[in-house]
């Protein structure tokens, strides 16, 4: 039996459906790739899975079409697929706020070479946004949890969104993972890639705005997180730093505001793990990871911490050009293990091997 909200969500994705059959996409999906198709090769095979695939404009985004080497068939099924020429791609942010403008779409999900989302993913964003909710994300699930690594990083960065029981209305949903009204986009492209650098700002501006935020039940991606133990440690320092800069520079800090979360350092994980504990507890349950887990989370907490501070001190420098290796190089921050277990092959040489 379904509820009047079940109902309300198939009318609207119907509607949704008419409309783009008659000349406009109902969701334009932006996914970028720093080198060529093979790197986003999985992504699009599950976009290509999605059961609303004929009503999705895929945007590839790309130093150019000649360098990605796309193959044909990868654009089957689809509204539109178009590639958006951007030259080499120094900011992920940058690009995306490119693609962006190039929309098609009422509603712009950003989506990852690394996080593959399941059948139904398409359907449901498009469905919560025909309720009027501004920004919706999925479930995050580890693709790759084989390593203690691995879920110190995945919990880390997406504890908030890890289960379905923490769906519905919320203060945040995944960054990089989540889809946006287009214009609230375009009403902010001019400080678009400062905003995407750290989608948390933008996503705090629009709740302050009055628009709603909403986490799907029982919709998924699987997210691949890292594990190779170098690029663990400098992923959540230069994460920090990313973070802390961004936010001196995007609220216009004073100096003692600065000084005070400075000098508060110590405080900063113990926070983080107070919040993160409740939000992670029916997943270590289920897995069994807590005892496993707890040094390298703590410590994972405690180096994004570090980096933090050094941004709210010094600024974000060139973190946001650091922190572009382990997104737009994953596949090379993982174990060759992990490579194998999800069947991915480079399409560089490895560069991070440690």
């Amino acid at each position: 039996m379904s509820s009047a909200g079940d109902d309300a969500l198939e009318t609207n994705l119907t509607d949704s459906v008419t409309t783009a059959r008659l000349g406009q996409p109902a969701l334009t999906v932006i996914l970028p790739t720093i080198d060529n198709y093979q790197r986003i090769k999985k992504t699009l095979a599950h976009l290509q899975a999605q059961t609303a695939r004929s009503e999705i404009e895929v945007l590839i985004v790309a130093s150019s079409e000649e360098a990605l080497r796309l193959d044909p068939a990868a654009a089957e099924g689809f509204f539109d697929l178009r590639v958006i020429e951007v030259g080499e791609i120094e900011s992920l942010a940058a690009a995306k706020s490119l693609a962006a403008a190039e929309a098609r779409a009422d509603w712009v999900v950003f989506s990852e070479d690394h996080s593959w989302p399941e059948p139904g993913w398409a359907e449901a964003l498009i469905a919560a946004h025909r309720e009027g909710y501004a920004v919706v994300g999925p479930i995050i699930r580890n693709a790759n949890p084989g390593s203690t690594l691995s879920w110190t990083n995945y919990l880390a960065c997406f504890s908030r969104w890890s289960h379905t029981g923490l769906a519905g209305k919320v203060s945040q949903t995944p960054w990089h993972n989540s889809s946006y009204g287009r214009e609230l986009l375009l009403e902010r492209q001019a400080n678009l890639p400062r905003l995407l650098a750290v989608e948390g700002i933008l996503q705090d501006e629009m709740r302050e705005e009055g628009h709603r935020l909403y986490l799907l039940p029982g919709v998924a991606t699987d997210h691949v997180n890292i594990s190779r133990l170098s690029a663990w440690i400098l992923q959540a320092f230069w994460g920090g730093k990313l973070y802390g800069g961004s936010r001196i520079e995007g609220e216009e800090w004073g100096v003692f505001r600065r000084l005070a979360y400075i000098c508060g350092m110590p405080l900063i994980p113990m926070l983080r793990f107070k919040r993160l504990l409740p939000e992670i507890r029916p997943l270590t349950r289920q897995h069994s990871l807590m005892p496993r887990i707890l040094p390298a989370l703590v410590l994972n907490l405690i180096i994004h911490a570090v980096g933090e501070v050094i941004g709210y001190a010094l600024g974000k420098g060139d973190a946001e050009d650091q922190y572009l290796e382990f997104e737009a190089r994953r596949f090379e921050a993982i174990t060759r293990q992990d490579r194998d277990a999800l069947g991915i092959e480079l399409p560089q040489p490895d560069s991070l091997e440690s």
